[in-house]
């Protein structure tokens, strides 16, 4: 925004020049405002906009505004030629800034607008343009912002949908996977890390004995149960389908043993009831693997755990399986 104002400031100082205006001081003035305006938003770009850097996000229109003014009134210019620059900064706060530093932007505009144009021509003679120019500014802040936040809620309402799987609640497999990378890196926990992978026994008979509806409380059901014998930094993910995985981040090989075991027993020992007021007796597979005793990555990881699960399916469900190379 700044170049381009900075661009036609300049083109028209050489083809239609103020009166009684140098050109030359007129194109080294804007030149000057717009290297400043210019390189204090690349600055602000770098710093980003968390903690006190959020002040500088705000000074940089703040100083377009009275870099605007200060053409302005060096021009003698109250024309809609000379305000119209007033709305670059006021665009760039709606579009980047929280409502008080829009208001913070907009006010200074009003401000910078009234000053050129009342001290260049008298109040009755400037009031209507300043009118029509300060309301013009107020309903673009405001509906751009407004605009702004509906798209940010919206982007946020993605962004849970994305995360939260809406039948169980539980995290999806793109939040498991961020977290398991984490507790694998340099940082993870000399414990190591368990991944536990979960199926729930016979779910196509469920299903067909119970209607998908039974199927979908059955599977909300053990999520509760899953979420209930987790600790605040676990992590409980539905892969899809009946697949449910828990990852234990400082979790030694048989503290993950024996939390699979307490899984095992609280589903076996839960009655599962669909919203029909149907009874179900559930019980699940488990597949477990430690990092790094098991796998050193993430994929190696996942294949592990899922190699144990299809043993524990195999050898005749409702039990746990484990690589061999644990020695629990």
């Amino acid at each position: 925004m700044t170049r381009v104002a900075a661009v036609v400031t300049i083109l028209f100082a050489f083809l239609r020049p103020p009166d009684g205006v140098d050109r030359s001081a007129l194109v080294l003035l804007t030149l000057l405002v717009a290297a400043t305006v210019a390189g204090a938003g690349q600055l602000t770009g770098r710093l980003g906009k968390s903690g006190t850097h959020r002040v500088l996000w705000v000074l940089v229109p703040v100083l377009a505004v009275i870099g605007t003014t200060a053409l302005d009134l060096f021009t003698a210019d109250t024309s809609t030629t000379a305000v119209v620059f007033f709305f670059f900064p006021v665009l760039f706060a709606a579009s980047q800034l929280p409502r008080g530093g829009v208001a913070v932007v907009t006010t200074c505009a009003v401000i910078g607008t009234a000053v050129v144009v009342f001290t260049q021509r008298s109040f009755a003679d400037g009031l209507p343009d300043f009118g029509f120019v300060a309301a013009a500014l107020l309903v673009t802040a405001t509906l751009l912002t407004e605009a702004e936040e509906q798209r940010e809620a919206l982007l946020q309402k993605m962004r849970r949908q994305a995360a939260i799987d809406p039948l169980t609640g539980l995290v999806t497999r793109r939040v498991l996977d961020e977290a398991a990378r984490t507790a694998l890196s340099g940082a993870a926990s000399p414990e190591g890390t368990v991944l536990i992978l979960i199926d729930v026994d016979h779910f196509k008979w469920i299903n067909d004995s119970f209607g998908h509806p039974g199927g979908d409380d059955v599977l909300r059901g053990v999520a509760e149960v899953l979420t209930s014998l987790s600790r605040p930094n676990d992590v409980v993910s539905r892969l899809g389908g009946d697949e449910i995985a828990l990852l234990l981040p400082g979790c030694p090989p048989a503290a993950g043993l024996e939390r699979a075991r307490q899984i095992i027993e609280a589903i076996r020992s839960r009655r599962f009831r669909t919203a029909a007021g149907e009874f179900v007796d559930v019980t699940v597979s488990i597949g477990l693997a430690h990092a790094p005793t098991h796998a050193g990555d993430l994929r190696p990881l996942y294949s592990a755990a899922d190699i144990a699960l299809y043993q524990a399916k195999r050898a005749g469900r409702n039990r746990i399986g484990e690589p061999a190379a644990t020695g629990l």
